[in-house]
């Protein structure tokens, strides 16, 4: 498994890998489900290929700041102790 992001809590430093994503794995009914979720600009009867571009596209368009996403993801497990009781705190 490879590393995304690694983080030093004193000096935060955060190092990522590009995440890869293999739209052609998928099968149509998916992208098409992917398509009509996103909203993308791709006509609804497009062909596999141009769903997989257009769904490529938009996923890699997006960035993760990894630092807010795991202070978020913390502050959410413990500010809900009650629905997360394995959680030891």
């Amino acid at each position: 498994m490879e590393l995304l992001s690694l983080l030093v809590v004193d000096t935060i430093l955060v190092t990522t890998a590009e995440a890869k994503l293999d739209f052609n794995a998928l099968n149509i009914q998916a992208l098409r489900k992917y398509r009509q979720a996103f909203k993308l600009n791709v006509k609804a009867r497009s062909s596999k290929d141009e769903l997989v571009l257009a769904a490529s596209r938009h996923f890699n368009s997006h960035t993760v700041d990894e630092v807010d996403t795991i202070a978020r993801f913390l502050y959410t497990v413990h500010s809900n102790k009650e629905k997360y009781p394995s959680v030891g705190y």
